[in-house]
């Protein structure tokens, strides 16, 4: 149901509204219209308390769920350089607007608006939530949940399963938090798993999965005969299954079951062998045997572990086969047994560090991050740069293209340059991004590290956070702050992990952040020349211009300020010789929409702390 599609002059008073409301909230919601409506009305509506209170509608539908999370949808500057306003903003709730949600509580007939209520005032401050909020909101989403679920046997609409989905993952995150009967909440799942048969397959998994991130509430005793369900989904015909989805994620989920209730392991990873095994028998074109291959290598891991010598040994046998079939493009390592249970040991060695890392204050953590012990030193790169040379490379004519297939160049320092990168970059894979990952990622999710702290120590503890003063050409003066420019995508980067971690439904996108962030970079490299009386203009037929930042790093002058170890991060990152060149491929559009990876917002977060780790004083600047 469509906002614009409904006659809104129909609605004489609030209370027409209230009724309509009350009648088709689950189908507006649904399509994500309610708030639309409400903005109708308010529009049309010439009493100033009916705006008032429409207002207060939008506000509260306006938030965006994700589990248990609240999302404001707007943030923008506050009043000092710390703060960050955002709207709708829960602290900002007056007591009138609480005293109006808690009678909507009252009078309200709708189980989805009910339930939203009280989630509302279950996450306000202290002041104001009291557990009979949350209460509220588990009686009024397990009552939504079985209402979407009777909506769609009737219109099936595709949405419907969705928001039960979405819905169940929100409730359980709530009656985590409180000591509550979770009969109700037990009886739902059992209806959802085992009787609400129209619901497809990845739906009830789905469930499954946030049964198991919920060991509290649910005891093994609760799992039982779901095992049972997946059996079925394998019982299907052949051409019906969809083996991506079951080693990804309905197998993993039936070894977490099995692990949970001490069933039988084995035969859920000899499923995943033959699953693995089907996905390589798929593939004959000879361009992505490659890929047959790695499916060969994963059956043969799953088989082991399922005990099952004779299957093992026959895909030990194809994967020797298809060995000299394979061609690719680049050169192939094959990685050993020994090789890989080193590489495993590795990143669980790296995931404890992170987790010791992460005990420690946010200042500290950022301080860590800003000193990057953990980075490959420039002399280490330099020496296993100057291990990695192809002698037949030496002789052959090598083509290098940029990321918009241009043939590029290469001078012979840019090709000594290139082999630097290249060892830099494996080590980066290797141990500095996963490393990272666990401690930036997994910091976020845990509300160790919030965009609020790391604005905050970007101001309390870098120059970057430090105002500086420019004069125009008029004599105006202009005090800048790079918080300012830098917030935005800071803060959007934060949303989309915490988003992305708590909910399986959210699908996140770093575009906007990575594009902002990196160029920003370009502007606070050049203000860092600024502040150290650096020059940033250069002579060019049109004239003095800025400096690039591939320019900047040409400075020999700003080279003497950095270490080794920073300078390489810089130039990899920004330089346009043979490393990442972020800031052109940004600036120009080159990388597709799967090329905006986390990883690259890791690595500039790293770089702008890295960077504002050194001393600068503020000076005022002629412009």
């Amino acid at each position: 149901m469509l906002s614009k599609e409904i006659n809104i002059e129909q609605f004489k008073s609030i209370n027409d509204l209230y009724t309509y409301a009350d009648k088709n909230a689950f189908k507006l919601a649904r399509s994500w219209e309610l708030v639309n409506l409400w903005v109708r009305y308010k529009n049309q509506t010439n009493d100033d308390l009916e705006k008032k209170k429409s207002q207060w509608e939008i506000d509260c539908f306006v938030f965006d769920i994700k589990s248990d999370l609240l999302f404001s949808q707007i943030y923008s500057d506050g009043k000092n350089t710390v703060e960050i306003k955002k709207y709708p903003d829960l602290n900002e709730f007056q007591k009138e607007v609480v005293e109006y949600i808690e009678q909507r509580i009252k009078i309200s007939n709708n189980s989805i608006l009910k339930a939203r209520y009280n989630h509302l005032l279950w996450k306000c401050p202290s002041d104001i939530k009291r557990t009979e909020f949350a209460q509220g909101a588990i009686e009024n989403y397990i009552n939504s949940i079985k209402e979407y679920y009777r909506l769609f046997l009737i219109d099936e609409n595709k949405e419907s399963p969705i928001q039960i989905g979405e819905l169940f993952e929100t409730l359980i995150a709530v009656s985590n938090q409180v000591r509550s009967d979770k009969n109700s909440l037990r009886d739902l799942t059992k209806f959802l798993l085992f009787e609400a048969t129209k619901l497809e397959f990845y739906t009830r998994e789905g469930i499954l999965r946030d049964m198991l991130e919920f060991p509290k509430i649910f005891k093994p005793k609760d799992f039982e005969n779901t095992l049972k369900l997946i059996e079925n989904e394998l019982n299907k015909d052949k051409t019906e299954i969809d083996d991506f989805s079951l080693v990804h994620n309905y197998l993993p989920t039936a070894i977490k079951i099995a692990t949970k209730t001490n069933s039988d392991i084995k035969k859920w990873h000899n499923e995943m062998g033959l699953a693995y095994l089907r996905m390589a028998n798929q593939i004959i074109n000879e361009d992505r045997f490659w890929i047959k291959q790695d499916y060969h290598a994963s059956a043969t891991e799953a088989f082991k572990k399922a005990g099952n010598v004779v299957e093992r040994n026959k895909v030990e046998k194809l994967y020797a086969d298809l060995k000299p079939k394979i061609k690719l493009p680049l050169f192939k390592m094959d990685y050993t047994e020994e090789i890989q249970k080193s590489l495993k040991e590795h990143n669980e060695h790296l995931k404890i560090r992170a987790t010791n890392c992460l005990k420690q204050d946010s200042d500290i953590i950022y301080r860590y991050i800003s000193q990057g012990p953990f980075f490959p030193s420039y002399d280490n790169v330099i020496k296993e740069s100057s291990k990695s040379s192809n002698a037949f490379l030496e002789f052959a004519t090598n083509i290098n293209f940029d990321k918009n297939k241009n043939i590029v160049k290469q001078k012979a320092t840019n090709k000594e340059l290139k082999k630097v990168f290249d060892s830099y970059k494996f080590q980066l894979d290797i141990s500095v991004l996963p490393y990272l990952h666990y401690i930036i990622i997994l910091g976020i999710k845990s509300g160790k590290l919030t965009f609020e702290n790391f604005i905050n120590y970007l101001v309390e503890s870098t120059w970057i956070g430090k105002t500086y003063i420019r004069y125009d050409i008029g004599g105006n003066e202009q005090q800048i702050n790079w918080i300012q420019q830098l917030s935005p995508s800071i803060v959007e980067f934060f949303l989309q992990v915490q988003a992305w971690s708590h909910s399986k439904y959210f699908t996140p996108s770093f575009i906007l952040c990575i594009d902002s962030f990196t160029l920003k970079m370009e502007g606070i490299f050049r203000n860092f020349c600024e502040r150290a009386n650096i020059p940033i203009s250069f002579d060019r037929d049109k004239g003095m211009q800025e400096a690039y930042i591939n320019n900047v790093f040409d400075n020999e002058t700003i080279i003497n300020y950095f270490n080794e170890d920073d300078r390489l991060l810089f130039n990899y990152l920004f330089s346009n010789d043979g490393g990442m060149n972020l800031r052109n491929n940004v600036a120009h559009c080159f990388y597709l929409p799967n090329e905006y990876h986390p990883d690259k917002m890791l690595l500039l977060i790293a770089a702008l702390l890295r960077l504002g780790k050194y001393d600068l004083k503020k000076r005022e600047y002629q412009t």
